[in-house]
């Protein structure tokens, strides 16, 4: 998990909050196991249910509990997984 945490840590390029999926899941360097954890935390806490509210903040609030009670991330790292969904749901 320590290879993922520091990939979600060094993205650094949130005048393109797009790229950061592709950033961390094509790194090479992650190993299979980390890529994989990283998809199912990015399919879950980007889940509908955790977003469907009309206030963006809130949907972050929740999405960043729901991130914190299940993985084992810091919390820096977790901001950054939930920044990067925000801009799906705007």
């Amino acid at each position: 998990m320590k290879t993922l945490e520091k990939k979600i840590l060094d993205f650094d390029n949130w005048t393109q909050p797009w790229t950061f999926h592709e950033y961390v899941s094509n790194d090479s360097t992650l190993p299979e196991s980390e890529l994989s954890l990283f998809i199912e935390i990015w399919i879950k806490a980007g889940d509908f249910e955790l977003w469907n509210n009309t206030d963006l903040i809130l949907g972050c609030k929740t999405s960043h509990t729901f991130i914190a009670k299940r993985y084992n991330l810091s919390d820096k790292a977790i901001a950054n997984i939930v920044r990067a969904l925000s801009y799906d749901w705007k």
